[in-house]
Formats: structure tokens, C-alpha cells, sequence
């Protein structure tokens, strides 16, 4: 998904489907913490932005919102892998993080490159 183009065809339904899985695993991660979030909330924003992408006021606005959001859940990702005792705990989640970072900047990346073409 993240290879692909954002805005070439965006498809409502997949949106949705991104969403649900983000939401699912912070759900999860409510019942277990030992689940990493931060790849999850990328999700939600690449679900959240597929499914405005028509509408350039609300990307605007999602942008806005997964930005921050987003960096905040990168750091505080890295942070909890710095301090596990666990080495499998601390690579997992790093590798969530990392993940994360890869689809955020893909995101941001491909939104950019949205505007400037309108």
C-alpha cells in the first residue's frame, strides 16, 4: 500500500478497511499493552486520507490531525523500545516505529506532491 499512489485512484472502501484494522489493533492494544500502536495509527491515517482524498479541505485537515499525532506515536514508540528489558520486546517495537515513519513519510510524501499538482 504505501508503494502505491495515494490520489491515482482513490478507492473509499479500502480507506475504510485501513481504518478498521488501525482502530482494531489500538482497541487490542487497550486489552494488551505489549502491542505497539504507532504502525496502527499510520494505518488510520493512511485509511483517514484515502478516504478524503477528493476532498481537499478535510486532507488538509487530516494532515493536521495525523502530523502530530503521528510523531508523537513514533516517539513515544521509540522511547518504550529504549527502555524495554526485552530484546524481542524493544525490536518489535522499533520495527513498529519504523514502519510507522516509512508510512507516514510515504503519506506526506504523496499528499505533498497532491497539492502541488492543484
Amino acid at each position: 500500500m504505501a508503494t502505491a499512489s495515494l490520489h491515482s485512484a482513490p478507492d473509499a472502501r479500502t480507506g475504510v478497511k485501513l481504518l478498521l484494522v488501525g482502530v482494531f489493533i489500538v482497541l487490542a492494544a487497550q486489552l494488551w499493552s505489549a502491542i505497539p500502536i504507532a504502525g496502527a495509527i499510520a494505518l488510520v491515517a493512511w485509511g483517514t486520507s484515502l478516504s478524503v482524498s477528493r476532498q481537499a479541505g478535510l486532507l488538509v485537515l487530516a494532515a493536521v490531525v495525523y502530523a502530530p499525532l503521528g510523531v508523537i506515536a513514533v516517539m513515544s514508540q521509540v522511547d518504550l523500545a529504549m527502555g524495554a528489558e526485552s530484546l524481542a520486546w524493544a525490536a518489535l517495537a522499533g520495527l513498529d516505529a519504523a514502519a510507522a515513519i516509512v508510512l507516514l513519510g510515504s503519506l506526506a510524501r504523496q499528499t505533498g506532491e497532491f497539492w502541488a499538482r492543484d
